[in-house]
């Protein structure tokens, strides 16, 4: 049984935003894009252990949990909890392509690409160990006794490994179902009633994760950030307020909703509050009455009366209209 499904990948959407409107020389811009292409592998790799869960069928009485954020003894979030009578098993995507090798003298993974690239990451090993230490306290401050497993899944069998270490559980997508089967064989440690009281506290526990203000996560200054409504077609910022909407001076495209793609990455890259006098620096609009209107059109929260008004967006907000933009 599906508890919780995979959440909306936040932070690639908050990477584009940041990536379409940072200056293409900041000296940070080939590391985030290196970073929203890893963020996009790891999305890609979790949409592949959800579609294996979809397929198999498992007799035993088991929850799934996809993208669970918890808090015990520090923040941790796991890519799937399967947990059954017989305990709980934490699965962990990597979608990293190339010669895999595990170096003896440092907890890392290499990656060796066929041009000769090298990339070094931390060791997957060190992750599930933390994360199972993070779960087992999340469990003990609640009273429950659960025996917790992992493993790491690399999504293509056709993966090269060079001396994978004795303590890292390493399994193919197709592999999962087998291996949970046969975990399934084993003695139940977990009565019904206990399984159910740890899958609600789960459901309570879990926070979604907010990547949200981007540039300050990544320590960006908010001030290199390009301001305008970004053209579909052509890419520029700075489209024109027109009567009907949005005007490109450099491609003549017209949109009538720009502005909603470009108030949500102010949200998502600067965050909240925001005045209206800022939206209009940020839009480059010079009415403060239409500045209004665009926000009570997109019934943004807001507090305050008048010229003291300040708006801010939470994070479900942002999702509702990511969604309807999708």
């Amino acid at each position: 049984m599906n508890i919780k499904r995979n959440s909306m990948p936040y932070k690639v959407y908050g990477l584009e935003a940041l990536l379409n409107r940072l200056p293409s020389e900041h000296s940070n811009y080939a590391y985030l894009a290196e970073e929203l292409r890893i963020t996009r592998a790891g999305v890609n790799g979790e949409k592949v252990l959800s579609n294996i869960f979809d397929k198999y069928t498992f007799y035993d009485e088991h929850y799934i949990f996809h993208g669970l954020n918890l808090k015990s003894s520090g923040h941790f979030q796991m890519d799937t909890l399967f947990l059954s009578k017989r305990g709980a098993f934490i699965l962990e995507m990597k979608n990293i392509a190339g010669l895999i090798s595990f170096p003896a003298e440092q907890n890392q993974l290499k990656r060796t690409l066929e041009n000769g690239q090298v990339n070094m990451y931390e060791c997957p090993s060190v992750q599930l160990e933390r994360n199972q230490m993070l779960l087992d306290d999340w469990f003990k401050a609640r009273d429950f006794k659960v025996p917790i497993r992992g493993a790491v899944v690399f999504p293509k069998t056709q993966q090269q490994f060079v001396n994978i270490r004795e303590n890292l559980k390493v399994l193919f997508p197709l592999e999962i179902p087998v291996y949970l089967r046969n975990i399934e064989e084993t003695p139940s440690v977990l009565q019904t009633q206990t399984l159910t009281s740890i899958v609600k506290e789960l459901t309570v526990a879990h926070q979604e994760y907010n990547p949200f203000p981007i540039c300050k996560k990544y320590t960006i200054d908010s001030k290199t950030i390009k301001k305008g409504v970004r053209c579909s077609k052509c890419g520029v910022h700075g489209m024109k307020s027109i009567s009907h909407g949005w005007a490109c001076e450099i491609c003549n495209q017209i949109d009538r909703t720009g502005h909603i793609q470009a108030i949500l990455e102010r949200f998502m890259l600067i965050g909240g509050p925001m005045t209206n006098m800022q939206c209009r620096e940020f839009l480059h609009l010079s009415c403060g009455d239409k500045a209004r209107r665009l926000m009570k059109r997109m019934s943004i929260s807001y507090s305050g009366v008048n010229k003291g008004r300040i708006y801010d967006m939470r994070l479900e907000e942002i999702a509702s209209h990511l969604l309807k933009l999708e």
